[in-house]
This record gives C-alpha cells, structure tokens and sequence, in this order.
C-alpha cells in the first residue's frame, strides 16, 4: 500500500481556494446564461436590474453602468501600481460617509489581486 505525506495547510488552502474560484467562475457563466435564458435577448437584459422600473430610466442606469465598469477596469489595471490613487477614493468615500464602500477599497488595496504574481511586491 501506498502512502502520501500529509499535505499542508497550505496546500491544502491553495487548493480549496482555487476550486472555490473556479465554482464562481463556473456560476457566474450559468447565471449569465439564465439571465438572458430569463429575458430571452440580450438587448433586454438592462430590465433585469429593474423591472418595475421605466424602461428609460433603466436605460440611463446601465448607461452611466458601462463607464463606471471601464473605469473599474483601469482601477484593476493600475491598483497596485498606483495604491495612492485608490486611497484617495477610499478617503473621499469615508468622508461622504460611505462607510461601507470605504470599507471594500480599503480591503482591495490590502488584497493581493490573483493576478499580481510579483513576490517582491509591498505590503501597505
């Protein structure tokens, strides 16, 4: 009989991590599918943020939506090149008392984005 050595901790989170990251990934496709499966093209997909609201009014949500999504995207792109950037939003948040959102800046600029892959890189 063959014996493996007990894995360690870390491994074993690594591991639970990375299936745990591909579920989401996993779901989120399948949620992607239900919701135009739901709404039948994606051009009414936008309704589904809101149904009961005007339709025009929805649209001038999801339009201001795909700025702010670009704009995620460049956050995402420079977080950890330009941290002091994101801890101004951060501040500007706590102090219009967005406390709640300050709290999730300030919880991705103490993240390691799965994608940083540079092992010298500064803890704040």
């Amino acid at each position: 009989m063959t014996t493996h050595p007990d894995p360690t901790a870390a491994a074993v989170d690594q591991a639970l991590a990375d299936r745990a990251a591909t579920s989401g990934e996993y779901l989120a496709g399948i949620l992607a599918a239900a919701m135009l499966d739901a709404v039948g093209q994606p051009e009414k997909l936008p309704a589904l943020l809101c149904p009961d609201l005007d339709p025009e009014v929805v649209e001038r949500v999801w339009n201001l939506a795909i700025p702010v999504g670009f704009r995620m995207g460049r956050l995402v792109e420079c977080a950890q090149r330009d941290v002091p950037a994101i801890r101004r939003y951060q501040a500007a948040l706590a102090d219009a008392g967005y406390r709640a959102m300050a709290a999730q800046t300030a919880r991705s600029i103490a993240t390691v984005h799965p994608a940083d892959t540079d092992p010298a890189r500064p803890h704040p």
